[in-house]
């Protein structure tokens, strides 16, 4: 921008005409230009007069005529004052445009740009508390399964072991005497022993049968299965559920010369059956653990 470009510009700067950007083109070529400046500080005077609001009302009502008034050549007071206000404005303008003296300190005007108030400082976060750590955590063991509790029978054994064991350290330990008490409760210790023994014997998938006089085939089955009976292929026992330990008397036809016996634990198992002649027995799994015992019994005419 030329210094007479700008001088266009400085006259609009006082009464606020000029757009932004002319604005800014004015104070950057005052920023070089020294007199220049002198002249936009000098105008900086007469806008400040200009910007109060009361002093540029009473400019207006002074240079606008009221309506319904008198003509000026009989009222011209309000002239009057108008160029009484407007001398007065020139009279500063002059007075601030006027060099300052040699040794004075030279001011420079200092336009103030309104800045955006800086944001409030953002409250600190409260702090955060300290949770405790979580406690150890113990490892506990899972409860030992209960026991099962022993059979009658299983609680008379031990306590017969038992006494046996004490028997014989006391035989030991005093002679002769217990060794007699130990030798007459033998006898019963056996027995107790052997009745263990057939307890022992009934356990597992099995049954036993036995062929008795009065023309009754009895089966006691170890295990819950199923059982049929066929004399003759003639079915005298259709397949069906059995409990353990239940007998189960089924009566031998008077003709029948042997028996089929099926016990399984699934029904309608078939097979080929093993033989056997004795009239009593115990017959275990023939396919384990799949649970099948077939045996066919051959019958004397005794046990017809």
């Amino acid at each position: 921008m030329t210094r007479d470009e700008a001088r266009k510009l400085v006259g609009g700067y006082a009464t606020g005409s000029l757009t932004e950007a002319e604005r800014s083109a004015l104070f950057e070529a005052a920023l070089e230009d020294q007199e220049l400046f002198d002249e936009l500080a000098g105008e900086q005077v007469l806008k400040e007069v200009l910007d109060e609001p009361e002093a540029r009302q009473r400019l207006l009502n002074a240079l606008e005529p009221p309506p319904h008034r008198a003509a000026w050549w009989i009222r011209p007071w309000p002239w009057a004052a108008a160029a009484a206000t407007l001398a007065v404005a020139i009279g500063i303008v002059v007075y601030d445009r006027t060099p300052p003296r040699q040794g004075s300190p030279q001011q420079i005007a200092q336009v103030a740009v309104n800045a955006p108030e800086p944001a409030p400082p953002a409250p600190a976060p409260a702090p955060v508390p300290k949770l405790p750590p979580p406690p150890a955590l113990r490892k506990v063991s899972p409860p030992a399964p209960p026991l099962p509790k022993p059979s009658e029978e299983a609680r008379q054994v031990a306590a017969q072991e038992q006494l046996t064991d004490k028997l014989q350290t006391d035989a030991i330990a005093r002679g002769g005497t217990v060794a007699r008490g130990f030798t007459a409760a033998a006898p019963a210790v056996a027995a107790l022993r052997a009745e263990k023994s057939a307890a022992n014997a009934l356990s597992g998938f099995a049954f036993s049968y036995t062929v008795g006089a009065d023309g009754f085939l009895e089966i006691v089955p170890a295990e819950p299965a199923f059982l049929s009976v066929t004399a003759n292929d003639v079915v005298i026992f259709p397949s069906a559920a059995v409990a353990a330990t239940t007998p189960v008397r089924i009566q031998i036809p008077s003709a029948a010369s042997s028996l089929v016996i099926v016990f399984s634990r699934t029904p309608g198992v078939t097979g080929s059956p093993v033989r056997r002649d004795a009239t009593a027995g115990r017959e275990t799994d023939q396919d384990p653990p799949n649970g099948r015992i077939i045996i066919e019994l051959f019958l004397t005419p005794a046990t017809r």
